[in-house]
């Protein structure tokens, strides 16, 4: 995805631990780029937020409490991606 947005995968983290974040990160990525797709280009708040989120310091439902609108494009296609990815 360009622009990068968010921080990289510190190296040395056990593997569990780079691949959890991995995924966190792609479905952060994803409604980024879906949002964008749809015209909204991201709020710098949602961004400080998300990247809290691919490090795993919240949900991504903690996400959409804060960020406003909860209801954004990005939230939305974050929180589909992510029950999708569970339900797999």
């Amino acid at each position: 995805m360009d622009p990068k947005y968010f921080e990289p995968i510190p190296e040395g983290l056990p593997e569990a631990d780079a691949a959890a974040r991995l995924k966190r990160l792609r479905h952060a990525e994803w409604g980024i780029a879906v949002s964008r797709l749809g015209g909204t280009l991201p709020d710098p708040k949602l961004i400080a937020e998300l990247q809290r989120y691919i490090n795993g310091e919240l949900t991504i439902a903690e996400v959409a409490g804060i960020v406003e609108p909860p209801a954004s494009a990005a939230i939305q296609a974050i929180v589909t991606r992510e029950r999708l990815s569970k339900a797999a």
